[in-house]
């Protein structure tokens, strides 16, 4: 566990000689930056020769989503996370996580032999235990307890700050990834999907899912085969999609940047577009475009109501700007507000028109025929209005079965299908499906659609693989979701600095989890959006599967992480953050996967929390690099049972030389989870009877995923419970314990607890 230094206090700042030359070099170079963090189950050591505590103490905060003790994490396929490195700008990044401002922070270890006493002071904002020794006293107060939040999904994580009473949360920091929002599809002939998304900071991209149309499953988008991003695409927030434009390119409208860009179905990462259209004649900005590949000719749907028309557009790429303009009219007067959705089918162009984005009721459909020689103010062939039409931001004709055009109604949620006249095509009899949220309709083989749905919040945003036979009614084949490199936060280590690593879930497609770092995370006060992906351990070179656990080693070098997906536990350089491969891979696990490690760094020992209740211990760990499996292992007992099931958070205090352990037991239940105090840790082997035991129905330990430990009192993330408890003068306890927590707080599903604290000699 980490203990902060409060300068108006008497004691020593310490910054491990590593980070000081490692900062140093950075600076001279103008390396750094910030980075998000993701909850983990985290022992935090910090050191330096200068400490006035001992820095081989250190608390781990291990994380659980009270999952099965399965070996590996059910939602990630280890098989499936070689990715392209070039499909994220961020990846090859040589961030130095150390080169960041310093918050003053020291190890949490108090002396050997101490007699401590736990005293909460309601006047202050810390819990203070007061340590006598052999070596002096000492008084270690906790300022900051840290958790990491994970319910279901993305949007509602969080990475939260509390009180050392428990009694008050604040801040909270969400989480932003790489995508904020889905908002176009397009599907070539082929059968790819080209999505657009939106992203944090107005930079969007498209994602290319090849074949994702002719064989739609169930399943993660992630960023797809490939996605194109990054400051030389120039894309801000781009919109609707032309799967097929000239010359084999597929083309985006750009609304944020007011151009249409051009790029290859082959293009990944950052790459600039092959060409740019910015002359947009009378329109602001383009939503949609339509391209008639036999007349060589570009329709573009003008957020002003008006169409832009580039004729040889493949020849002049839209240099010139439009050849003409249609004025969508009817008695002669203007009646085109916002246009979104556009097609042109046999010669007839089909328009749909939002109105006002606020208003449910004012959505229109324009039918205009003779496309290839409209210009100017036209009236319109055919114009619909009522019904469920609000905001139809997309439209897709399907001239099969005789004829059908599909409408994404999003303002009332619902996918819209007019037939046609076939004495006078008009459109009519409109039938309605229901999809929340339709941003976007795209025609593919087979009688199917793909439509991109965009409610409120990524988690629920999808593209949907809908079928519609010429008879009978639609239906749902395929939802796919869960778009991004980051899908939930774990667990959380914070440096001595005052930062934070976090680990996060991915999905396998998008090559699994990582790593993300948050430079000044302790200085926080205020309600924030964290970046996920702007400095992190990711990358298919990295082979992060699923983390959990995290650990720092005492100069803050070398980051340790248990790897329940690719069971196994990896340490990895702090010199630089990106697609880097681990300097250490132990699989020798003895047994399954592991949750949480903390390391001994006096003793070059590592202690690891098995998910099958088993702690494996690895002598000279750093040295060995874990070859040959663990030294022995540790099997918490009764006295002649073993009593563990599923160990997720450990903690090893050196000072007392004693192992603490939290057990989840079954998944679940909310009502079965332990925690061991296991002495004379260094020795222990085997079957060993614990020193005491928390459990049983006034607990409240559900699911405890993460503990930390401030040398005194220990602190618990439960998250069956969503809560955060405290349990004091833990080693002071013996035999079974079936009591209530001293403190507790609320926090939805809490995933990793750590500890900031003060230590005055």
């Amino acid at each position: 566990m980490r203990q902060r230094f409060d300068l108006t206090r008497t004691h020593y700042r310490v910054l491990a000689p590593a980070l000081v030359s490692l900062a140093m070099s950075l600076a001279a170079c103008g390396g750094g930056g910030g980075g998000e963090t993701d909850t983990a189950s985290t022992s935090d050591t910090t050191g330096g020769s200068t400490s006035t505590t001992d820095p081989t103490t250190s608390t781990t905060s291990p994380t659980t989503t009270g999952d099965p003790p399965t070996t590996t994490d059910p939602t990630i396929d280890p098989t499936t996370t070689t990715i392209d490195p070039t499909t994220t700008t961020d990846s090859s990044s040589t961030t130095d996580p150390t080169n960041l401002t310093v918050t003053e922070t020291s190890t949490s270890d108090t002396s050997s032999t101490s007699d401590t006493s736990s005293t909460t002071d309601d006047t202050t904002t810390g819990t203070t235990t007061d340590t006598d020794s052999t070596t002096g006293g000492a008084v270690v107060e906790v300022t900051q307890v840290w958790a990491t939040a994970n319910p279901a999904g993305l949007t509602a994580d969080a990475i939260v700050g509390v009180t050392p009473a428990l009694d008050a949360v604040k801040p909270t920091l969400l989480l932003n990834g790489d995508v904020i929002s889905v908002q176009s599809v397009a599907i070539n002939t082929g059968g790819d999907a080209f999505i657009t998304f939106d992203a944090p900071g107005g930079n969007g991209g498209v994602i290319i899912d090849v074949d994702l149309a002719d064989n739609p499953m169930n399943g993660a988008i992630g960023l797809g085969e490939r996605v194109i991003r990054g400051p030389l695409t120039g894309l801000k927030t781009p919109k609707g999609v032309e799967a097929v434009g000239p010359g084999g390119l597929f083309l985006v409208a750009d609304t944020g940047a007011a151009n249409i860009k051009a790029f290859h179905p082959a293009d990944k990462g950052d790459v600039a577009p092959k060409f740019i259209v910015d002359k947009l004649g009378s329109s602001p900005a383009i939503w949609d475009m339509h391209y008639v590949l036999a007349a060589d000719t570009l329709y573009a749907a003008g957020t002003n109501g008006e169409v832009q028309v580039y004729e040889m557009f493949n020849v002049n790429k839209g240099a010139n700007g439009p050849t003409r303009t249609i004025i969508p009219a009817a008695n002669g007067q203007k009646i085109g507000i916002n246009l979104h959705g556009i097609t042109v089918d046999n010669n007839t162009l089909y328009l749909s028109d939002v109105g006002d984005a606020m208003n449910a009721t004012d959505g229109q459909i324009f039918r205009m025929t003779n496309a290839s020689a409209l210009t100017g103010m036209v009236n319109v062939t055919q114009r619909v209005q009522g019904g469920m039409l609000g905001n139809p931001v997309d439209l897709e004709f399907r001239s099969t079965g005789g004829g059908r055009l599909f409408v994404a109604e999003k303002s009332n949620d619902a996918l819209l299908s007019y037939s046609v006249n076939l004495l006078n095509q008009n459109l009519e009899n409109p039938a309605s499906f229901k999809v929340t949220k339709p941003e976007s309709v795209a025609l593919s083989t087979m009688n199917r659609l793909i439509v991109a749905a965009n409610p409120t919040g990524l988690d629920a945003d999808a593209v949907l693989a809908i079928d519609a036979p010429l008879v009978g009614d639609p239906s749902v084949t395929a939802t796919l979701n869960t778009l991004g490199t980051v899908s939930s936060i774990q667990s959380l280590v914070l440096a001595s600095t005052g930062s934070g690593f976090a680990s996060f879930d991915g999905p396998a497609v998008t090559g699994g989890g990582g790593v993300f770092l948050t430079a000044g995370l302790t200085d926080m006060v205020d309600d924030a959006a964290l970046n996920a992906t702007a400095a992190r351990l990711w990358g298919p070179k990295t082979k992060i599967v699923a983390p959990k656990g995290l650990e720092l080693n005492a100069a803050e070098t070398r980051l340790f992480i248990a790897d329940v997906g690719a069971v196994d536990i990896k340490v990895f350089d702090l010199a630089k953050l990106g697609d880097f491969a681990p300097l250490i891979t132990a699989n020798e696990l003895g047994g399954g996967a592991v949750w949480d490690v903390d390391y001994d760094d006096d003793n070059d020992r590592l202690y690891a929390a098995g998910v099958d209740g088993v702690v494996r211990v690895f002598d000279l760990f750093l040295v060995d690099k874990g070859v040959g499996g663990p030294s022995r292992v540790i099997i918490p007992t009764d006295g002649q049972d073993k009593i563990s099931v599923n160990l997720h958070g450990i903690v090893y205090d050196a000072a007392s030389n004693t192992l603490i352990l939290s057990d989840v037991g079954s998944a679940m239940s909310n009502s079965d989870g332990q925690i061991f105090v296991i002495a004379d840790a260094d020795n222990a082997d085997d079957m060993v009877e614990v020193q005491a035991s928390i459990s049983g129905d006034m607990t409240k330990l559900g699911n405890p995923v993460d503990i930390s430990f401030d040398g005194t009192d220990v602190y618990v993330a439960e998250k069956a419970n969503s809560a955060l408890l405290r349990y004091d003068n833990i080693l002071e306890l013996s035999g079974a314990n079936n009591i209530p927590e001293d403190a507790t707080i609320v926090v939805m599903n809490p995933e990793s607890i750590q500890l900031v604290t003060v230590v005055t000699p």
